[in-house]
């Protein structure tokens, strides 16, 4: 349904806060696009080994309940509502449209903020530790020199970020070569080693793949972060070419290939090395390490190829994340959800102002984090990597129930998907996948509390190397401090809702002089009229 209002008493700035930087953006993502994208945020090799080491055989058995339980029904629940609410800033905009505001807020400030600081840690970590294990094995990084390494790795993202997306759309195609050329060389590397040598002892054996309620909470956090970023590119919707058809389509592509990349490097990994062997920071490096000895001579050039390969899939991966989350927080700042500096686009229809803002979050953390640590990589990560996986499942707590309030409050809008089965089928879906959400978010937050209500015992320091207190502090300390930025961002838009500065339908209106991407002229119209879809 489509209606006509006006408001020509408006200031001149609340029909255009948003329809001027709308006019920024071009459409440029197609559906292979789109596919890449979603590859480069799904597939990371930061913690695929770390989760093998945890979870030993059973991840194999939970990584495939998981697919089932959360990945189907999460991918279903986004090609819905992604496709059926196409606008910039997707996951902002569902929460928003479903909750109001606030619960926008809160959705773009977790989506957004985790960004930085998992850029600035767990991808800085990964880098750091290829660099020290395969180029500089015998003289590794000090402080500073991580520090640095780090930086480049903040730098480097955002670098990425800032390119107009016609051409930044290549890290996702980049990245995605990149991963499968890792993944190759890696598997034939386990087929190889394992042909000369057979199975090292201490390795995954059949009975090691039986289930335990001790074995889910040990890994179900770290298998649900290795499955998130179906959404990612929905932050940039209205470039899309038609997001309508290809939304859906890519899920469903991306899904396969993710699943079963993510499933093959498990699996080899947990073939050739003893789950003790796995440090939590350099795991996959420890992996290739472990079989990288049938190369014989060529062992050093192939060293540094692989270093290259890990260090590209990083950055590609936190560039894929950074150029979606950004868009996120900058719609939502448009909208009256955040400050509305946030919102400024360049002439190129990258999100500057959020860009700059993240490389200044990304680079503080690296530094703060690397000099408290003093360097070290395995504490460095140990807590980082609780925090991020925890404030990334809490960024869906209200993404995923969305789609039952905008079913309700939207019926009549077209959905060129609809998840199957009806209400029935929807609400089973949401369950599903809430229901991951929130245990992750316990067993990172809270560690041993759902093992100690089910009679296990549970040690932290044996499982993070850290004391409780410090661990606490740390994420739950950084978790408040996101809840209070939300709430500040929300009650700041308000202030600029009131102050006339944000109109207050602008996220479903667009104003007729804004062409997404090349479109013929059309016919002036007085500022402040707009055409509102809903």
């Amino acid at each position: 349904m489509s209606t006509m209002s006006t408001n020509p008493s408006a200031p001149a700035s609340q029909a255009n806060a948003f329809g001027e930087e709308r006019q920024k953006l071009k459409k440029s993502l197609r559906r292979i696009d789109l596919v890449f994208i979603t590859l480069a945020a799904l597939v990371a090799i930061d913690t695929i080994a770390v989760t093998a080491g945890v979870g030993g055989g059973q991840t194999l058995v939970w990584l495939l309940v998981l697919i089932g339980v959360y990945l189907i029904p999460y991918g279903m629940i986004v090609s819905e509502i992604g496709s059926a609410f196409p606008y910039e800033g997707g996951p902002y905009v569902w929460s928003r449209l479903a909750f109001g505001r606030l619960a926008g807020a809160y959705t773009a400030t977790f989506y957004w903020l985790s960004n930085p600081v998992w850029v600035g840690s767990t991808v800085a970590a990964v880098v750091v530790a290829a660099v020290n294990s395969l180029i500089v094995p015998d003289h590794p990084l000090g402080t500073w020199s991580s520090i640095a390494v780090g930086l480049a790795v903040v730098w480097g993202c955002t670098a990425i970020s800032w390119i107009e997306l016609r051409w930044g759309k290549w890290a996702g195609a980049i990245g995605t070569v990149v991963r499968l050329l890792t993944l190759g060389i890696f598997l034939a590397l386990v087929v190889v080693f394992l042909v000369q040598h057979g199975k090292p002892a201490g390795t995954v054996t059949v009975g090691d793949l039986k289930p335990s309620i001790v074995g889910f909470l040990a890994v179900i956090g770290l298998l649900q972060f290795l499955f998130v970023g179906f959404e990612i590119s929905s932050g940039a919707a209205e470039e899309m070419t038609n997001p309508q058809r290809d939304v859906p389509k890519m899920i469903v592509r991306s899904g396969l290939i993710a699943s079963l990349v993510t499933g093959s490097m498990i699996f080899g990994v947990l073939l050739v090395v003893p789950g003790d062997a796995l440090s939590k920071v350099a795991g996959f490096t420890d992996a290739y390490a472990s079989v990288a000895s049938v190369l014989g001579g060529a062992t050093t050039a192939f060293n540094y190829v692989v270093a290259v390969l890990v260090i590209l899939t990083a950055v590609s991966t936190g560039a894929v994340w950074q150029q979606g989350t950004c868009r996120v927080q900058a719609v939502a700042a448009l909208d009256g959800a955040a400050p509305l500096w946030m919102g400024r686009f360049s002439k190129a229809g990258t999100p500057v102002a959020m860009n700059i803002v993240s490389t200044l979050i990304g680079s503080a953390f690296v530094a703060v984090v690397f000099l408290l640590t003093k360097g070290s990589l395995e504490q460095f990560f140990a807590i980082t990597i609780a925090v991020v996986i925890s404030l990334t499942a809490m960024m869906y707590l209200l993404i995923f129930p969305s789609i039952i309030a905008l079913r309700a409050k939207y019926p009549d809008r077209r959905r060129p998907f609809r998840v199957p089965g009806g209400t029935l089928g929807m609400w089973l879906c949401v369950i599903g996948a809430e229901a991951i959400i929130v245990i992750t978010s316990i067993t990172l937050l809270w560690p041993g509390l759902l093992d100690r209500m089910l009679g296990q015992s549970y040690d932290i320091g044996v499982m993070w190397g850290v004391s409780r207190v410090y661990f606490e502090t740390v994420t739950l300390s950084i978790v408040a401090f996101f809840l209070v930025i939300a709430v500040v961002f929300w009650a700041w838009g308000r202030r600029n809702i009131a102050r006339g500065l944000v109109g207050e339908d602008d996220l479903l209106a667009v104003a007729q002089s804004q062409p997404a991407g090349p479109a013929p002229a059309r016919e002036a119209r007085p500022r402040g009229e707009v055409v509102e879809t809903v």
